[in-house]
């Protein structure tokens, strides 16, 4: 429920309401790196399918084949073979096997600077940039205090609504509360004080302040 939320908040954000198709360009002979801590290795292409085993961040899968989002894989440590969901890898290697690979450089796919608080967030954000050609985030800071500041692109400023801006500040605060497993936290998003957007928890409810609009709950 919570990952399809944030789908739904941050895609309000930026106007999309359709889906967003999984990277093309993928191969058998690729090899991928698991982003999460650890991720279930199924005996096939279903969250319904057994678990053979588990895998860890940053462990490297050969890709072996591929159904709809699911890659059937071996991993390189064990020499285990099963199914993983291909938005808890990203590719880090392009095979050199066939013609079509050769051609690529191998290449890692930019993080959208969430990767390391939510690899699911951050995989939406990135293929919410490659949709509209620019970055979301600049910069993203984690502070001690539970408070997250992003300063969002020129690009994404210009381009977007209040209320796009607004949504996408909720959808940022939900993956941060998520983050600190339901402690109070606060999110900080905007490069100046004019444009900035704040939630925080101060209460049974958020705090919500708005640009030139003060608070409200």
């Amino acid at each position: 429920m919570i990952g399809r939320t944030l789908g739904l908040g941050l895609c309000a954000a930026v106007g999309v309401a359709a889906g967003f198709p999984v990277s093309a360009g993928a191969a058998p002979g690729d090899v991928h790196a698991v982003t999460s801590e650890k991720v279930n290795l199924r005996a096939g292409p279903s969250d319904s399918a057994n678990v053979r085993s588990t895998v860890s961040r940053n462990d490297e899968l050969v890709e072996l084949r591929r159904e709809g989002e699911w890659l059937g894989v071996r991993v390189v440590r064990t020499g285990e073979e099963g199914w993983i969901f291909s938005d808890l890898v990203r590719r880090k290697t392009a095979s050199t096997l066939s013609g079509e690979g050769a051609a690529r450089a191998p290449q890692r796919e930019e993080a959208a600077g969430f990767e390391r608080l939510s690899p699911a967030f951050d995989t939406l954000v990135r293929r919410i940039n490659d949709q509209f050609g620019y970055r979301f985030a600049e910069k993203v800071e984690a502070g001690n205090n539970g408070t997250l500041r992003v300063v969002p692109t020129d690009a994404w400023v210009y381009n977007t609504s209040r209320d796009a801006k607004i949504y996408a500040a909720l959808a940022v605060y939900q993956m941060w509360k998520n983050y600190n497993n339901g402690r109070p936290v606060s999110v900080v998003m905007g490069g100046n004080e004019r444009e900035r957007i704040t939630i925080g928890d101060s209460g049974d409810t958020p705090d919500l302040a708005l640009p030139a609009m003060g608070s409200s709950r």
